[in-house]
C-alpha cells in the first residue's frame, strides 16, 4: 500500500486507540483495537478559557504520574502527512488501579502555572477540563 495519512483516535470510545489509514488513491482503511489486554486507561480532554489559551487547548503539556511511573503529552494539532489525529489525550496504565496526578501547563499561561489534579479514577474519559 503506498499511504498517504495516518491518524488515531478512540472511534468507538473504549478507551483504546484506533487507527485509520488512507491509501493513495484508494479508500481510507480503519485498523480498530480489540483491547482485551486487562490494562487501565484514562482520558483527558482539555478546554482554554479562550482568552488566556485557545479553546482546543493546542500547545498544552501535561504530565501524568500514576503507579509510580511518569508519562508526558502535549495537545497538538497534527500528526503527518494530511492528518490529525483527535485532541483529546489517551495514557495507557498499565495495571495502575488511580492516577495519582495530572500536571497541565496551559500555553500562553504565565510561567509556572500549572493545574494540578490528583486521585483520578481510571477507566475513564473525562469531561473537558477547563484551564482555571
Amino acid at each position: 500500500m503506498v499511504g498517504r495519512g495516518c491518524a488515531y483516535a478512540d472511534i468507538d470510545g473504549d478507551g483504546y486507540l484506533d487507527v485509520v489509514l488512507t491509501e493513495n488513491g484508494g479508500p481510507a482503511r480503519l485498523l480498530k483495537n480489540m483491547g482485551g489486554t486487562g490494562n487501565h486507561w484514562i482520558r483527558l480532554t482539555l478546554e482554554g478559557d479562550g482568552k488566556r489559551c485557545n479553546t482546543s487547548a493546542i500547545g498544552a503539556q501535561v504530565t501524568l504520574t500514576s503507579g509510580g511511573k511518569v508519562q508526558k503529552r502535549m495537545v497538538t494539532s497534527a500528526r503527518g502527512y494530511l492528518s490529525q489525529s483527535e485532541l483529546p489525550l489517551t495514557f495507557g496504565l498499565g495495571k495502575a488501579t488511580k492516577v495519582d496526578r495530572v500536571e497541565i501547563r496551559w500555553p500562553g499561561a504565565k510561567t509556572g502555572e500549572v493545574q494540578v489534579l490528583e486521585n483520578l479514577d481510571v477507566d475513564r474519559a473525562y469531561p473537558p477540563i477547563k484551564q482555571k
